[in-house]
């Protein structure tokens, strides 16, 4: 198989990990990273898929280990070898014409380093907010718990 398939695979990750399909408690987590970062006055959040998480990312563990899982399983069918993955978000970049109001530019990055050591990485970018509970509409899709209506 060719190596550079690793390209596609951060780019796979990269897209679904800005999609609003991504949610972490019902929430987007694109915005609950977002919020993150501002409590920890910051504007970048490295999350390492293939390693432990920080005290401070806990609260993602189940994200990291979702797309962890992602990348190991299309790499390993493609009989490709992942050495880390890791996905790093920078936030507040300045707006695009597709942000709303209150939003500003977001990128991220994918990096996969395969057994070689050569990275692979890909961009995707977007417009996000910190995440705020009472201005958002929790997702349907949150397991074991009734939704209020």
């Amino acid at each position: 198989m060719r190596r550079r398939a690793f390209k596609g695979i951060a780019a796979d990750a990269a897209a679904s990990f800005i999609s609003r399909n991504n949610d972490l408690h019902g929430y987007w987590a694109i915005g609950k990273l977002h919020s993150l970062a501002r409590e920890h006055s910051t504007t970048k959040i490295l999350i390492e898929l293939l390693g432990r998480l920080p005290e401070a990312l806990s609260e993602f563990a189940s994200i990291a280990a979702r797309y962890g899982s992602m990348v190991e399983t299309q790499a390993a069918s493609k009989a490709l070898t992942i050495r880390s993955c890791k996905i790093e978000v920078e936030f507040d970049l300045p707006k695009t014409q597709q942000c709303l109001v209150g939003e500003t530019g977001f990128i991220c990055t994918v990096t996969i380093v395969d057994d070689r050591g050569q990275a692979w990485s890909h961009d995707a970018s977007g417009c996000s907010r910190p995440h705020d509970p009472k201005r958002e509409l929790r997702s349907s899709r949150v397991r074991g718990e009734v939704q209020a209506r």
